[in-house]
């Protein structure tokens, strides 16, 4: 085998939903793998695919919203982001919605960074890197009762470091300043 061929897939016996809502479907499969090892139930989270919005306006602000997160409790300080929604022609199409949403920002320069696993190890869904330059104020941001939001900008040469120093906890999101800002600014990697 080299090394860049496919390893062995787990074959699948039975499957079944056991959690299904508009947010999150919970698969239960029943696994086999190659040498015979019997996986029952393996529990495969089905979330939609995301985009997140790296945003940067002309004077090189780059765009951050503080919100609420329920599984930590916090007030966390994140990239615009969103579910890419099946009228969404692609991810871009999807970050333009979800920054005017969120945020009252479009127009500029758009571009796909990378398309990411949030966790394969039980996780189907994929999360779309944008970066989105020369973005300017459009309109006000669309209330949502069940995500209030609060638009901050923070200097683009400053976003990598308040990844580094813990003021953005969302890993996903520190993983798009990375891919989208690193080689911009120079400022290499997060380690």
């Amino acid at each position: 085998m080299s090394d860049d061929a496919d390893l062995p897939a787990w074959r699948v016996e039975a499957s079944r939903y056991v959690i299904e809502d508009p947010w999150l479907r919970v698969r239960a499969d029943d696994c086999l793998t190659e040498e015979g090892v019997r996986i029952a139930p393996f529990f495969v989270t089905e979330h939609r695919d995301w985009v997140i919005v790296v945003a940067i306006t002309a004077d090189d602000r780059l765009l951050l919203v503080d919100q609420y997160r329920h599984g930590w409790g916090i007030t966390s300080r994140e990239l615009p982001t969103g579910a890419i929604d099946s009228e969404d022609a692609d991810p871009i199409a999807a970050g333009r919605r979800e920054l005017l949403e969120e945020t009252g920002y479009g127009g500029g320069e758009w571009r796909l960074v990378n398309t990411l696993a949030p966790n394969p190890a039980n996780q189907s869904n994929r999360c779309y890197t944008v970066l989105a330059t020369g973005v300017e104020k459009l309109a006000e941001p669309q209330d949502e009762p069940t995500e209030r939001l609060r638009l901050l900008t923070v200097a683009v040469v400053d976003a990598l470091a308040l990844a580094r120093c813990g003021g953005i906890v969302q890993a996903m999101h520190v993983a798009a300043l990375a891919t989208a800002l690193g080689s911009r600014w120079g400022e290499g990697s997060l380690a």
